[in-house]
């Protein structure tokens, strides 16, 4: 079955919101075997949504929207979809007494009548329960000159989107579904995209898997999709023991979400002492749920003052050696842990350009140190780009140094 998505909202074409609706759904769409082929944003109009379903409607057997089921006069979606597949609208008076109820508990005296637009219900729709909002989703089984559709609608924030879709949607999709494809995905850390190219490719042959990668200062993403699940998975997993340790473990896609795996199985906790890369380190390992089991906290010290003060590097060595330096680094990752007394620890200090550096400190030098129980390892760095690259390699460089230090233990 052919999915598509469609995206509805300005602020995602403005850049003001990025757009992570379309992320969960391709990866929750992936795993049950319904790979999304094609997508469309388009703003609050209702031109351009006509225009999208346009195009994807002939092409798909399934279409979903985000967004634009609110009570506001940009939420347009239902009005939109009803009028291109020649539907009429009727309000739900169980789903008036519902709107109706959320507003009183909220104590905001009368309810605008604006609210009720959000029980308006396209004819034979399945009505999919909002447990999180107002703005219900809906189900819809038609047809579009002579083929059958199916049309999913659903709210724009990612806490109502989200758990509608996992709870109310995809059952209904997974029960009705036929020709799957699934897609066995793994990651090679600190690896080269053509290296890995040629290792897989030899192993896959020309077996009916399509290959896909996606390379990053981490790593290697390797995809491999197919309708046969079960040779999916035995290659996967040969191609997994063929890359050893670098494959990431507990099917990670990221250094930080192996990371936090291999510290929650040891029962270790991490902090990190960063300058540079200004807290990016913790963001990521924080952006995960959990944290806190291993996490303790973080200092962004990027004056001479504070790691000095703070973070308790000797005013001989920032004198002596700087800020951006071995010595320096090595200062941090033990003062850090000792002071947030965690058994594992990442300190960095460097120059992420494009301006500050000089011809012994060049902008991209990095300087990196990791510490696990007792054993310490501190590295240079000389990375290429710009700011932005600079910081995210090392990142990755230091989740990379601390995976490394914890599978020597």
């Amino acid at each position: 079955m052919k999915v598509s998505i469609i995206s509805t909202g300005s602020e995602l074409l403005k850049g003001t919101t990025v757009n992570t609706n379309l992320a969960f759904l391709g990866q929750a769409l992936t795993a049950a075997g319904l790979t999304p082929g094609r997508g469309a944003i388009v703003p609050d109009s209702g031109r351009s949504m006509t225009e999208a379903l346009a195009d994807l409607v002939p092409v798909s057997d399934i279409i979903i929207t985000t967004g634009g089921l609110g009570p506001t006069s940009d939420d347009i979606t239902r009005q939109v979809v009803c009028e291109f597949f020649g539907l009429k609208l009727k309000e739900d008076p169980e789903l008036r007494k519902k709107l109706e109820a959320h507003w009183q508990c909220l104590k905001r005296g009368h309810a605008p009548e604006a609210l009720f637009s959000q029980a308006q219900v396209p004819e034979n729709a399945v009505v999919l329960e909002n447990r999180n909002g107002t703005a219900p989703g809906l189900w819809l089984n038609t047809q579009k000159d002579g083929c059958p559709k199916i049309i999913i609608l659903l709210p724009g924030p990612p806490s109502e989107l989200e758990p509608m879709f996992m709870e109310e949607a995809l059952p209904k999709l997974e029960a009705i579904a036929a020709d799957r494809t699934f897609t066995e995905r793994f990651m090679v850390a600190g690896a080269a995209e053509l290296m890995i190219q040629k290792q897989v490719e030899a192993v896959i042959g020309d077996l009916p898997v399509e290959l896909a990668y996606c390379a990053s200062a981490e790593g290697v993403r390797v995809f491999l999709t197919g309708t046969d699940r079960l040779l999916l998975k035995a290659k996967a997993a040969e191609l997994k023991t063929a890359f050893g340790n670098a494959v990431l473990a507990n099917d990670s896609l990221s250094l930080a979400e192996e990371v936090s795996f291999q510290l929650r199985s040891r029962h270790f906790t991490l902090s990190t002492a960063e300058s540079c890369t200004g807290g990016m380190i913790a963001a990521a390992i924080t952006d995960l749920a959990g944290s806190s089991d291993i996490f303790k906290g973080s200092v962004v010290a990027y004056s001479n003052e504070v790691k000095e003060k703070i973070l308790g590097v000797p005013a001989e060595i920032l004198k002596t050696h700087g800020a951006v330096s071995e010595e320096c680094v090595a200062a941090m990752v033990d003062n850090i842990c000792a002071g947030f007394d965690t058994d594992t620890g990442i300190a960095v200090s460097g120059i992420a350009g494009p301006g500050g550096g000089t011809p012994e400190k060049p902008a991209g030098l990095v300087f990196i140190g990791v510490r696990v129980k007792e054993s310490m390892e501190v590295k240079k760095f000389n990375f290429r780009g710009s700011r932005e690259t600079v910081r995210g390699r090392a990142v990755a460089a230091a989740f990379r140094m601390l995976r490394d230090l914890l599978f020597r233990q």
